[in-house]
């Protein structure tokens, strides 16, 4: 694990939202080093797309917080938007987030040396500020690039990001991507890519498998068979692939947990189904007495440019919950094939969910448990810090052991 290191890592999620990849590495890096997290930069039109977000406004002043041993969170506040359209205003943005991140990492007295570790692809006007700074500078930069944010619908310039993005990967010192797709388009840019897929919090997640706790009412209120969609549900839901299962057996009763984006997913649609079912966000502590209650767990996605990129978080949870999966639209998880059925039609939704239901055994259950199990967060962080490790000695910089 690597250890004895000041990272400076800026999020496309507040700490406190749905927990993803982001956050799963940031926690476990921050029990061997000190890691100051920034949230997710939002702009001043975001309470318009996301009510939730007005809380937001509330920091006119960067805030500072330490949620974790070796972990503070800094919360900047809003930014201008169209950054993603204009360059000329993410040169703004980014020079505005420079001041807050330099105010942060004085009160934390961080080392001269740091690891800056990005997840958004704007950040390289924001690496040229902070190398400016003197006496304190990132000696290693480490682009983790988890979907091809240039696909991202609403106020995207996709040529304007996907420069970005291509500006980012070249001068990155080293480029972790989480599916093969996003490797191979950016490699050719920088030879240190690699590809590292997202994990699950396999502990958490195996609890539904134990004899308790006993179904959430809302959950045991609905009949079984249930077929579970867990995560964000945003543009990337396929609602044909979910008309197909509905209307194919008014008995299999389809149970959506999570927020739902507004302006994204016709929930009306959904609604109108007396088997589809929306039970809204769920602490991630209770996700496994909900799975527990499901016989199938889907991800149907639609078929586009940013779900070929994709490989969900969630499908070692469903396996590590024990439960045969059916995906749609992901081509990532076609390595799995035969682990978990893979629809290439809306015909096919109804077939794979029938023979997972039907041919379900311990011996399945068992076989998805272990595969869960060799894909823990604990093994892609170690896995993470090797390549690391070894960027840093390419550069010159020291490996503490």
């Amino acid at each position: 694990m690597l250890r004895g290191k000041d990272i400076v890592c800026t999020s496309t999620l507040d700490w406190g939202a749905m927990w993803t990849s982001k956050q799963q590495i940031m926690h476990r890096l921050a029990q061997t080093n000190r890691v100051l997290y920034v949230e997710e930069p939002v702009t001043m039109l975001a309470p318009l797309k996301v009510p939730s977000r007005w809380r937001r406004w509330r920091a006119v002043a960067p805030r500072l917080r330490r949620v974790d041993a070796g972990l503070w969170t800094l919360t900047p506040p809003p930014l201008l938007p169209f950054g993603n359209m204009r360059p000329a205003i993410n040169q703004a943005n980014q020079a505005l987030l420079a001041r807050y991140i330099r105010w942060a990492m004085d009160r934390l007295y961080f080392d001269e040396e740091y690891i800056f570790w990005t997840y958004l692809p704007a950040s390289l006007a924001l690496l040229d500020r902070l190398g400016a700074q003197p006496g304190r500078r990132p000696s290693l930069i480490v682009y983790h690039c988890v979907d091809e944010h240039s696909a991202f619908p609403g106020f995207v310039s996709s040529e304007v990001v996907r420069g970005y993005d291509d500006a980012l990967t070249s001068r990155a010192d080293l480029v972790i991507t989480t599916s093969e797709n996003l490797r191979l388009s950016r490699e050719v840019l920088n030879p240190h890519t690699y590809t590292i897929l997202n994990a699950a919090d396999v502990e958490i997640f195996n609890r539904a498998l134990d004899p308790e706790p006993s179904l959430p009412d809302d959950l045991a209120a609905i009949p079984g068979p249930r077929l579970a969609v867990v995560g964000m549900h945003d543009s990337r839901l396929d609602l044909d692939a979910l008309d197909a299962l509905a209307s194919a057996d008014p008995g299999w009763h389809i149970v959506l947990i999570g927020p739902v984006k507004s302006g994204q997913v016709d929930e009306a649609r959904l609604r109108r189904w007396p088997n589809v079912h929306l039970l809204g966000e769920k602490p991630r502590s209770l996700l496994p007495a909900y799975l527990k209650g499901m016989a199938v767990a889907l991800v149907p996605y639609k078929a586009n440019e940013l779900t070929r990129n994709i490989f969900p978080l969630k499908l070692f949870e469903y396996l590590a919950a024990g439960l045969p999966v059916v995906v749609g639209g992901l081509p990532e998880l076609r390595r799995f094939a035969g682990t978990i059925g893979v629809a290439d039609g809306l015909e096919d939704y109804p077939r794979l969910v029938r023979a997972a239901i039907e041919d379900d055994s311990s011996e399945e259950r068992a076989a998805r448990v272990a595969l869960a199990a060799a894909n823990t967060w604990d093994h892609r962080v170690e896995d993470i810090s090797r390549l690391v490790e070894q960027a840093l000695v390419r550069s010159g910089r020291t490996v503490e052991t």
